[in-house]
């Protein structure tokens, strides 16, 4: 017990060190410790070695906030040679079972998508992706001790080929999120029903549509599983870049869609319509869909020329390197093509932000209602007789939507009480 005190010292002293970015030198570690300044050259050569690189004036700690307290003390109480298992974090057999199934799983994912041979690629990822995000919950639930399995009537657990019955991945979402709307969410659910629709259908064209979206799924899986579990899991060290040999022509993307027309307009027409749906500030997230420019880097410095391409946050803190990209991105920025029906709402999300903004019993038969006693639109499928201030025509998809002005309206009718019951007694007349 008292040597694991000390290395319990030692960990935290390590830990603030490199998050403070202090060189410390191994007589302090002693100090700290309680080790003999020997005890302290040894453990630095065969146990330390990893994360503390020699400076000439001593010692800085890089890599030690990815592993665990645990961890650090199993390392010290093992004889064998250093490897990641001695490192990884323990949790229940269950749990360390789930978290490698999802951590396979989306390794799997990425080697079908990035794999030049495979036509069905796109399909493939999402098939395991899902498999992934349901091992990732399941150990989330696992690990906070909650059951999650679906349950009889009687209260007996549901059973399954003499198995229970886990929550799919759809239950999972809306046990983990809750009410909450966030791209992470949205994401996952846009895949859960593409996942079920391309089952029994050949679609490579999907590789072309939805790569952000794809590359979203990936990244919040990543950083689902090391909020959940800690930096150590994360896959960053296990995935590289995907080399490509060009990009995809209009002609190339306009041959596959030829090719397979009734398939691929299903599938995008359901994209579109699920888009149309969310807020815009969640289709605009890059949790929802990834977007980026591939820019050449100018120039070659040491901390920059190992990495061929890397992605760039925003760092308020770092103004004149922000600008540098911001100067390389403004002739891009005019070319950008404006989203189709950007801000028009279908009827459920219309509903869905009069209850969010007024608290009333609002639905959607109170909607159609309203629309028809303003006379906001027609009754039939024409653009005629539309009024474009709170309602338009999609001709494309052939269905009204509706602008945040209509909302505005509906919030400020049905907060006066004698109006709204106007709206819910209307009756059309024939």
């Amino acid at each position: 017990m008292a040597s694991q005190n000390k290395t319990k010292k030692v960990y935290k002293f390590f830990v603030d060190a490199e998050i403070t970015g202090r060189v410390i030198s191994l007589k302090e570690i002693a100090e700290v410790s309680g080790w003999s300044l020997s005890t302290v050259r040894t453990y630095r050569a065969k146990k330390w070695h990893f994360f503390l690189r020699e400076l000439e004036n001593g010692y800085v700690c890089k890599g030690i906030n990815r592993i665990s307290e645990d961890a650090f003390i199993r390392l010290h109480t093992q004889r064998a040679i250093l490897d990641g298992e001695i490192l990884r974090p323990r949790f229940t057999p269950t749990v360390d079972a789930l978290l490698d199934k999802a951590q396979e799983s989306a390794l799997l994912a990425v080697q079908i998508y990035n794999n030049p041979l495979i036509k069905f690629r796109t399909p493939g990822f999402v098939v395991q992706m899902v498999i992934a995000y349901s091992s990732l919950f399941h150990a989330v639930f696992e690990r906070n001790g909650i059951n999650y399995c679906y349950i009889n009537s009687d209260g007996s657990p549901k059973m399954i080929d003499g198995d229970r019955y886990a929550w799919d991945v759809s239950e999972c979402v809306k046990q983990y999120y809750g009410n909450q709307v966030v791209p992470q969410a949205e994401n996952l659910r846009f895949f859960i029903n593409i996942r079920n629709k391309i089952e029994h259908r050949f679609i490579p064209a999907l590789d072309l549509t939805f790569s952000g979206k794809c590359q979203a799924l990936l990244m919040n899986f990543e950083e689902l599983l090391t909020d959940e579990f800690g930096p150590y899991f994360g896959l960053g060290t296990s995935l590289s870049l995907a080399l490509q040999f060009s990009t995809y022509s209009d002609e190339q993307q306009a041959v596959l869609r030829r090719i397979q027309t009734d398939e691929y307009e299903a599938i995008k027409k359901y994209s579109d319509a699920y888009d149309i749906q969310l807020p815009p500030n969640i289709v605009q997230d890059l949790k929802y869909s990834f977007r980026a420019f591939l820019i050449p880097k100018i120039g070659n410095h040491a901390k920059s020329s190992d990495i061929a391409i890397e992605f760039v946050k925003y760092d308020p803190d770092k103004s004149e390197e922000m600008e540098r990209y911001e100067k390389q991105v403004a002739f891009i920025r005019d070319k950008l093509i404006p989203v189709s029906n950007k801000d028009k709402l279908l009827p459920s999300e219309v509903v869905k932000q009069v209850v969010a903004r007024t608290g009333r019993n609002f639905n959607q038969s109170h909607h159609t209602k309203a629309w028809k006693m303003y006379k906001v639109r027609p009754q039939s499928h024409v653009p005629q007789h539309c009024q474009t201030e709170y309602c338009q025509f999609d001709a494309a998809f052939k269905q009204f939507v509706y602008t945040t002005k209509w909302v505005d309206w509906l919030c400020e009718a049905i907060n006066n009480a004698d109006e709204f019951e106007k709206i819910k007694r209307y009756r059309e007349q024939k």
